[in-house]
């Protein structure tokens, strides 16, 4: 029931906002002259292949973790809650491995350019500030989760009990140390791992012919988007996930059969479905941002010729 209604969300949230930015400028090709059309359009391909091939080694990290999952059951979903952001770093890294996508000036002469180009100059400033804010909350959960947390029976800690009139109730599996360790190592792998992929799109060279200063800026925000789109779907899809299984464990665990009706310890049960809420949330917002990428790959810029009908019609 959970995945039947996060994937509606993310299918309507996607939707929405794919048919509310086309009214954008990012979608919205760029007038050129045609001489320096060989040279944009081999930079867009570079760009989409680089784009393509770092998303397809994330997803084969994912199903390889997945099929880990499967077979080897003494991980207790350990490999599964691993394989967004996992899939995530060897993607990022993948990508900040390619060679960097520079708009090669057809001539010699040189334009020196005044403003510093840093890893968070091609975007909002909230696209950089949210994954950042969500990834410290990622680390305060694990760090409580841990705390709150009880060695299950198998001797890890990734159980959680109650008591409620001499009565103790445990469920498991929570977030205990036993997740919670890997999640802050990944999160951290996964923010340094973001910053090296955006320090390789802004530190590539800039065109010395100031008429491709558009069309260089426009294809380093367009790769900027697909880095963070990515790094930061990959962050709130195993958040999500991860305060989920904490909120339905934690629900359980705080409920009590007293013969007649179920008795519930406070706050822990209210914690328990706010924790289900947020997660769901987060798990939609991961899962479209995870879409906007793959969406952002089929719309690199497109370059309409002066020379073509096209340029023609925009132009008049």
């Amino acid at each position: 029931m959970f995945s039947l209604l996060s994937l509606l969300a993310i299918a309507a949230v996607t939707a929405v906002t794919v048919w509310t930015s086309r009214r954008s400028d990012a979608f919205h090709p760029i007038v050129i002259d045609e001489s320096l059309r060989p040279v944009l359009q081999r930079a867009r391909a570079e760009t989409r292949v680089r784009a393509l091939v770092s998303v397809g080694v994330s997803f084969l990290t994912i199903a390889a973790l997945w099929t880990v999952n499967q077979n080897v059951p003494s991980t207790y979903g350990l490999a599964l809650m691993l394989a967004p952001g996992t899939g995530a770093i060897i993607g990022l890294v993948t990508f900040a491995l390619f060679p960097p996508v520079t708009v090669e000036s057809p001539t010699t002469r040189r334009q020196a350019s005044l403003v510093p180009r840093r890893p968070w100059s091609y975007g909002p400033r909230w696209a950089y500030i949210l994954p950042t804010v969500a990834a410290a909350s990622v680390v305060l959960f694990a760090i409580l989760a841990g705390l709150s947390s009880r060695p299950s029976q198998d001797g890890n800690y990734r159980a959680i009990g109650f008591e409620l009139d001499g009565t103790f109730s445990e469920s498991s599996p929570f977030p205990g140390w036993y997740y919670g360790i890997p999640l802050i190592i990944m999160t951290l792998c996964l923010l340094a791992a973001t910053l090296l992929a955006l320090s390789r799109i802004s530190a590539a060279p800039r065109p010395t012919l100031e008429s491709l200063g558009e069309a260089d800026r426009l294809l380093r925000i367009f790769s900027s988007r697909i880095v963070m789109k990515h790094g930061s779907g990959a962050l709130f899809s195993y958040f999500g996930g991860v305060l989920l299984f904490a909120g339905i464990t934690t629900s359980g665990a705080a409920r009590f059969w007293n013969g007649n009706t179920f008795d519930a310890v406070q706050p822990a049960a209210t914690l328990g479905v706010t924790e289900i809420v947020l997660g769901l949330v987060a798990l939609v917002l991961g899962g479209s941002l995870l879409t906007f990428a793959l969406i952002d790959m089929v719309t690199v810029p497109k370059f309409i010729s002066t020379a073509g009908p096209a340029a023609r019609e925009a132009s008049s």
